[in-house]
């Protein structure tokens, strides 16, 4: 999952969807055969291949940021795993991303008033500091340029708080973001954040999804020898730190998108996509973000493929390449696909972590809610999951939503995914793989049910629909702030 307040993504925002915006007469779900749902959720809760893909994805291939070997390794096991499931026409499709980064080799040490070294990570995107800098570090807050001291030659630190939600997560990637471009204009020649999760525990984040460098060099240091220098600088000590952060920094390159389908026995040319991102950060091994999600779009099309049901809508199975530099595999989709745009009537993105389904986010349309809930019930009988309208705009959902379409977005228990989330604790032994069955099995059903429906979930809108609601909302400036409005809002 991409990040930041702002950046990668935005916990808890709320859009309304005014039925004055799109007016819908809500269609009424066909009458489904209960023994073939429960026959495919039977199917789906067989968690053996589930299991394998999970062991390779983490343990064999390990972390895929976009363009290494292990993304390219990624991108085979999926060609390989939706060819063996049977799918229609499994190929990929090229996604171009406009810079490659990579850590080097990152050391940061305190000099004075005694020496010792910082646990740290270069923040990505993060513009390299070759020769080691010797500066002192100066304390900060978390607010603009007007409050910022002279920074002229300093190290800022920034001391993040310890987050314990997901919502707490998107709020301190906004206080870092605004805390870099504040002491960027002050004169500081690097900033350190202290991490924002317990003890040792780092991450990689970015603080922009444009693709271009932050304006100055930045790390994360470990949270518990970032509080060491906070008390040093608040009791009056000088600090000096030595920082070198080698990243190594290259031109545009090409990852991909891995698609395969289903095709509909009656409307074939109706599209209901089921999407997940394959690649991941470097740190961890990218397991709850997102192999988990990738291998359920895996076991999901395996299932529908297993059961011998044959939906009425083509649905197409998409692994999206480099979500996390920026959304750029599902934008990517969404330009090559520019035509079909129209056949699309669902999509359904899971980044979210591993935890229990709790239920589907309708991106801020409250139209879609009645008929996705007798969906849902239907899908999942045994179960009581809840949808929301409330918008979770934080993955690839956004290119689909930004085009009017009709996007659903799996809403998972994150109890025990902030810690995780993009850290190195982010590996296989965080995952249940029982839960992951379950959502897989709700899921394949309630793709099915849309897929039969007699009717649409919902219409899509047009863009000058989105763009009165998106004004509405604020998101317009939201994001201009981030600097991806131009990008991002559809020609």
């Amino acid at each position: 999952m991409s990040q930041a307040p702002t950046v990668c993504y935005f916990p808890a925002l709320r859009f309304v969807c005014l039925s004055a915006v799109a007016l819908h007469v809500l269609a009424s779900a066909s009458a489904a055969d209960p023994s073939s749902v429960a026959d495919l959720r039977r199917v789906a809760r067989e968690p053996s291949a589930l299991e394998a893909d999970l062991h390779t994805l983490c343990d064999v291939i390990g972390p895929r940021p976009a363009g290494t070997p292990a993304m390219r390794a990624a991108l085979e096991w999926a060609l390989r795993g939706f060819g063996a499931a049977g799918l229609t026409n499994p190929h990929v499709e090229p996604v171009a991303i406009p810079r490659s980064w990579t850590e080097g080799n990152t050391q940061i040490e305190v000099l004075t008033p005694s020496r010792f070294a910082l646990n740290s990570a270069a923040t990505a995107l993060s513009p390299s500091i070759s020769e080691p800098l010797q500066a002192e570090v100066v304390l900060t807050g978390k607010g603009n340029a007007r409050a910022m001291p002279d920074l002229s030659g300093k190290v800022a630190l920034v001391s993040l708080d310890e987050v314990s939600s997901f919502e707490g997560l998107g709020e301190s990637q906004r206080d870092a973001l605004v805390a870099m471009r504040a002491a960027a204009k002050s004169g500081a020649e690097a900033v350190l954040f202290v991490s924002n999760r317990p003890n040792q525990v780092l991450y990689r984040h970015l603080h922009s999804l444009t693709g271009d460098l932050d304006p100055i060099p930045t790390a994360v240091v470990a949270r518990d020898e970032g509080l060491r220098v906070l008390r040093l600088l608040e009791a009056g000590e000088r600090v000096q730190v030595r920082v070198h952060l080698p990243n190594r920094i290259g031109p545009e390159f090409e990852t991909a998108n891995v698609l395969a389908e289903i095709e509909g026995s009656e409307l074939p040319g109706e599209i209901v996509l089921v999407g997940a991102h394959l690649d991941s950060w470097d740190m961890g091994t990218g397991c709850l973000d997102n192999a988990v999600n990738a291998a359920l779009v895996m076991h999901v099309a395996r299932s529908l493929q297993a059961s011998g049901v044959r939906p009425a809508r083509t649905l197409r199975f998409v692994l999206f390449g480099g979500e996390e530099l920026g959304l750029h595999g599902a934008r990517a989709y969404a330009a090559r696909h520019a035509g079909q745009m129209d056949d699309h009537v669902a999509t359904f993105i899971h980044d979210m972590g591993a935890g229990p389904l709790v239920g589907y986010s309708t991106g801020g349309r409250s139209d879609l809610l009645p008929t996705l809930d007798r969906l849902l019930a239907m899908a999942s009988p045994d179960r009581h999951l809840r949808n929301t309208a409330e918008g979770y705009y934080i993955s690839d959902n956004v290119a689909f939503l930004l085009r009017g379409i009709p996007s659903l977005f799996a809403i998972q228990d994150t109890g025990d995914y902030v810690v995780s989330y993009h850290s190195v604790a982010d590996t296989l032994d965080k995952v249940r793989v029982g839960d992951v069955a379950d959502t897989a099995a709700t899921a394949a059903a309630l793709v099915l049910a849309v897929a039969d429906m007699e009717g649409l979930i919902g219409p899509r809108l047009d863009s000058r629909e989105v763009l009165a609601w998106l004004r509405r909302e604020g998101l317009v400036r939201h994001f201009r702030f981030l600097g991806v409005w131009e990008a991002w809002w559809p020609k």
